[in-house]
Order: C-alpha cells, then sequence, then structure tokens
C-alpha cells in the first residue's frame, strides 16, 4: 500500500545523506587549509629569523676579528633567535610530516602489507596512535612551560647581556610547542579522511 509519508523520507534521505557529505567534505577542506596556512605563516616568521641570525652572526665575526670591537649582545642575541627558530621549525616540520625518522615502520608495513589500501590503512592507523603520543607530551611539556613563562614574568627575570625578559625566550617555545600540538590534531583528522601528508614514501607516489 503506498504511503506518502514513508516515500517521502525515501526521496528525502539520499539528499540528505549527499547534503552531510558536502557539509563533511568542505570542513575536511577548510582544515587542510588551515594546516598549510599555519605552516605558511611559520615559514614567512622562521625564515626572516634565520637569516637574520646568520647576519648577526657574520656581523659578530666581522667586529670581532677584522674591526676589534666585539658586540656584546649578538652571541645571547643569535641564541635567543636560534631558540626561536628551532621551535617553529619543529611546528613546520610537524605540519608536513617532515621530521627526521627512523622508517622501520614504513619498512615493515611495506613487508608484511601488499596491498596499496592495506598499507594506507596501516599507515593512517600508525599516523594516529603517533600524532596522539605528540600531543600528549607536547601538552605536559607545553604545561611546564607556562608554568615557567608566568614564573619569570612574575620575577623579572632578564637575560645577562641584553636584559631581555627571559619569559620571551620561553614563550617562544612555548608556541612553537602549541602549534605542533594543533598541527598534529588536524593532522589526525585529515589523514583518517584520507587528506594531508602521511609522511610515507608508498603514500606519494603508489606502491613501492
Amino acid at each position: 500500500m503506498f504511503d506518502p509519508k514513508r516515500q517521502g523520507r525515501k526521496i528525502c534521505a539520499p539528499a540528505g545523506n549527499r547534503i552531510v557529505q558536502s557539509g563533511v567534505i568542505a570542513m575536511i577542506r577548510t582544515l587542510e587549509k588551515v594546516n598549510n596556512g599555519l605552516v605558511s605563516l611559520e615559514y614567512w616568521v622562521a625564515v626572516p629569523l634565520f637569516i637574520f641570525m646568520l647576519g648577526l652572526m657574520l656581523a659578530q665575526v666581522v667586529c670581532r676579528y677584522f674591526l676589534e670591537v666585539p658586540l656584546s649582545f649578538s652571541e645571547e642575541l643569535a641564541r635567543i633567535v636560534f631558540v626561536g627558530c628551532t621551535f617553529l621549525g619543529a611546528a613546520i616540520a610537524t605540519g608536513e610530516r617532515g621530521h627526521i625518522e627512523i622508517n622501520f615502520v614504513e619498512l615493515t608495513i611495506g613487508r608484511f602489507i601488499k596491498s596499496h589500501a592495506g598499507k594506507m590503512r596501516a599507515a593512517v592507523c600508525m599516523n594516529v596512535l603517533r600524532d596522539t603520543g605528540t600531543i600528549v607530551c607536547l601538552t605536559i611539556v607545553s604545561y611546564q612551560s607556562y608554568l615557567l613563562v608566568v614564573d619569570q614574568f612574575e620575577m623579572g627575570q632578564v637575560s645577562t647581556a641584553m636584559s631581555m625578559p627571559l619569559w620571551i625566550v620561553t614563550g617562544a617555545m612555548l608556541v612553537g610547542m602549541m602549534l605542533a600540538i594543533v598541527h598534529s590534531a588536524l593532522l589526525i583528522v585529515l589523514n583518517l579522511a584520507g587528506r594531508g601528508p602521511m609522511g610515507y614514501e608508498f603514500a606519494r607516489g603508489g606502491e613501492s
């Protein structure tokens, strides 16, 4: 017997599913843009800082050994900039899955799993596990760094040569770790959706 209400639900269900799928796809693309945008912003900050650090070290060498007028602040400032570049670079490498690693897991996956689809599923599982571990570890370290920033700010601790507040240096470390946490969380979602960098050779060019 014909039921208009039931028939209407059957007709509307596929359309509703398509709307949900479109929304999910749009969200995944937005998250991918956020991850890539953060990486681009980090490059825009880290690269000039690195160039500035190299110029500062060169100026220190020239002033010390050729002009015999050493710069009292250059070595300390170079160390501070180096810390900032290091933690920004760590965030960039997290967002691009560019950290140096021992490829034991990749070799194991390639040895025991032959199909490309199976390799991809295994790679996603491993990425989720290691990103979750990264988030847990960095969250603990970030919390301790935050407490250190607060202590340095309240105590008014400054550097020796430049009298720069030390909370700025520790704060740069904290920002880098928090960015790495954000990248790790974004990559978990993206990899589960089949998007974003995977960090495995077979994921870039098909089966190895």
